[in-house]
């Protein structure tokens, strides 16, 4: 049997998904490529005091700089940072300047993974959660903002080396979202598998994730075959992510895994869907903890193989 390989081994060798949430083809993408270029007039806000003095300072500086000044912004008012964004989620009521916010603060992180300190610090010190107006944003009905604001979750959750930026109950209604979106289906469908390709390479994730039976939705999904091959490659790598916690691998075909992937994979023309297919199969044989399970496996295999 071929050596064991970690997820971050194998990461590495699957270079069209770097996780970076980012992709051409995503309708939220495309959005907010459009919102960058719809900057608000933040005077109006001030001179109705819906905004502070010091809020409108901050965004007014940070919203008109480039991305050195960005930066040099940043590293000297950590601490403004932290409380002007979400003031101004809390305050501003015009969904489309609620966009705008979330786009830059999208932008902000990606820029550099690090920045979610500025916000874990901030939180920390006023015992507030860090996530907290980014998941009350999740029960709104404006598309945009929601999955905008799950995918700045997705970044908080797991871009952050020193806490866990989630209790257990924010947890369960995140993961609990993301599983539902998936169930619908919808236009924002490729960013809902962005978000848990993130959250999913966390174990203490995958377990939680377990728990809402996402596992199941994911396959129901790919079994009804009504995805493109980006989404399907996107919800193939979750299933790939969460056979890296070994007690759901052993588990793991009783939800039917393996005549559904090798259904897909029967008909894939796209090699990075026949590729991350192979990885999750590789993983059902290794990462099982009894021999007896893996070798189950691996005549399923050879069974749904010879029947195609």
């Amino acid at each position: 049997m071929a050596k064991s390989v970690s997820m971050k081994e194998m990461l590495p060798s699957l270079p069209d998904e770097k996780i970076d949430m980012l992709a051409a083809t995503s309708v939220l993408q495309q959005q907010a490529t459009e919102i960058r270029n719809q900057r608000p007039n933040w005077q109006p806000y001030l001179q109705s005091q819906m905004i502070s003095q010091d809020d409108f300072d901050f965004i007014n500086a940070y919203d008109n700089a480039d991305s050195a000044g960005r930066s040099k912004i940043l590293a000297e008012n950590r601490t403004q940072a932290a409380k002007t964004f979400p003031s101004l989620l809390e305050h501003v009521s015009k969904d489309q300047t609620i966009q705008y916010i979330l786009v830059l603060i999208d932008d902000m992180l990606q820029e550099d993974r690090s920045r979610v300190e500025i916000f874990a610090e901030y939180c920390a010190k006023k015992r507030e959660p860090v996530c907290g107006q980014f998941l009350n944003l999740l029960n709104g009905s404006d598309g945009f903002i929601v999955n905008m604001s799950a995918r700045i979750i997705a970044k908080i959750a797991c871009w952050n080396p020193s806490a866990n930026l989630l209790d257990s109950s924010d947890l369960h209604f995140y993961l609990n979202w993301l599983n539902e979106q998936l169930k619908l289906n919808g236009e924002y469908m490729q960013s809902v598998g962005r978000c848990l390709q993130v959250v999913l390479r966390h174990d203490e994730y995958r377990l939680a994730f377990i728990k809402v039976e996402g596992p199941s939705t994911l396959l129901k999904v790919l079994a009804s075959r009504q995805v493109n091959f980006q989404i399907q490659y996107q919800l193939i790598f979750c299933l790939w992510l969460l056979t890296f916690n070994p007690k759901f691998a052993q588990k793991m075909n009783k939800l039917g895994v393996i005549p559904i992937l090798a259904d897909i994979l029967s008909d894939s023309v796209k090699e990075k869907v026949t590729r991350i297919i192979l990885a999750v199969f590789r993983n059902l044989i290794e990462k099982p903890e009894e021999p007896n399970i893996a070798k189950e496996h691996c005549i399923a295999m050879v069974q749904t193989t010879q029947i195609r």
